[in-house]
């Protein structure tokens, strides 16, 4: 049943998704980036006026309806193509065959739907009656179908989001010191936001359809939109400061086919670690907040590919992590000294953040900074 808070959430909705896409368009992202973001305001923009529809063309709600079955379809790739396109360098905004084999199908279904009589369509869609005949069976069974893939699909296009992320933000500890950033954080709310507002429809429509009416709250469903949608709006345009120099390895790729076409000797390999060590123990690079790979490389005289494959196998670290080892043994000493803070210690060994800081003392010494003095201090004490 309508009510007037669910006609203005979804007014509401509407209108923040048409201002994200217009965002979308006149924002810095590169094409693929702003074609799939327009695409996820798009979605959720028809998909949300659905109440609007129903209540102010109400003669036009059985043409509409289908309409949203392709759209819950697309969603799901559209929201991991954009997630791709931030992520990576993607040449081209078109989307691989598999991806839109469900959405066609739903097309299909549409028009089908489209091509039934008036009399029919307002039994289906305004009366919840089935009509009699083969193909309007036919129809109202592959929409059930179509949904249960788009359930199926939503799980699957989540998995690949979420290792499209891991294998980014592990492709990063390869290339910069400091991570802040460049990790796109907000992508992981984007997507736990996703999760929360599928998990609520997914509720509602199983109540809906199994008489437990009374239990959902539909003005959520659009509210939980809203919120999502604005979120969009105020962090899409947040791009990593510089590009990835490499494309991503395969997810399973083993150091050794990783590295295979590499002329890196033995020798001249040890020369490099030799260097490499160097530039940290004498030259301090560490303590540049900006360093990366390709400043490492040309201070070192090497190749990326290079420095990358001798830090793997012979030193055995990332470059973030390698470059985090060397500043946090230049951290412990004035830790122990106690004489500055923890944000003026990890800015002045190279982080660019307090809780990168963090993170990687603990993860290097298993104890917080504060532990790791007192550890220091009674050590001196009992000595």
């Amino acid at each position: 049943m309508l009510t007037d808070g669910i006609i203005a959430l979804s007014a509401a909705c509407l209108g923040i998704a048409l201002s994200g896409a217009m965002s979308a368009i006149r924002g810095p992202q590169d094409g693929p980036a702003r074609f799939y973001l327009m695409l996820v305001f798009g979605v959720f923009g028809g998909i949300v006026a659905t109440p609007l529809v129903f209540a102010f063309a109400p003669s036009m709600y059985g043409f509409y309806l289908p309409v949203i079955l392709v759209l819950l379809l697309i969603q799901p790739p559209a929201v991991f193509y954009y997630v791709s396109a931030k992520t990576t360098e993607l040449k081209s905004s078109s989307m691989r065959r598999r991806d839109i084999v469900l959405p066609i199908t739903a097309g299909l279904v549409m028009v089908g739907y489209w091509l039934q009589p008036a009399q029919a369509k307002t039994a289906m869609f305004i009366s919840g009656e089935l009509p009699a005949g083969v193909i309007p069976s036919t129809l109202v069974l592959t929409t059930f179908v179509l949904i249960f893939c788009w359930v199926v699909s939503s799980f699957v296009y989540l998995i690949a989001t979420l290792q499209r992320l891991r294998e980014y933000r592990s492709k990063l500890r390869t290339l910069y010191s400091n991570l802040d950033d460049r990790e796109l954080r907000w992508l992981d709310w984007f997507v736990v936001s996703i999760v929360i507002v599928w998990g609520v429809v997914a509720v509602t429509f199983v109540a809906e359809n199994t008489g437990f009416d009374q239990v959902v709250v539909e003005e959520l469903v659009y509210g939980l939109t809203a919120c999502l949608l604005l979120f969009v709006m105020a962090f899409a345009s947040i791009s990593p400061p510089e590009p990835m120099i490499e494309e991503p390895a395969a997810p399973d790729e083993p150091l050794e086919a990783k590295y295979a076409r590499s002329a890196l000797s033995d020798d001249h390999a040890e020369q490099l670690a030799t260097r490499i060590k160097a530039a940290m123990s004498q030259d301090a690079l560490y303590l540049d907040p900006n360093l990366s790979l390709q400043k490492l490389s040309r201070h070192v005289g090497a190749l990326p590919n290079q420095i990358s494959q001798t830090l793997n196998e012979r030193i055995g670290l990332t470059f973030f992590d390698f470059i985090a080892h060397h500043r946090i043994e230049a951290a412990k000493p004035l830790i122990i000294e106690n004489k500055e803070s923890s944000l003026t210690i990890s800015l002045d060994v190279g982080f660019n953040s307090r809780s990168t800081f963090y993170k990687a003392f603990k993860r290097e010494t298993g104890m917080t900074p504060k532990a790791y003095r007192d550890a220091m201090a009674a050590e001196l004490e009992g000595g």
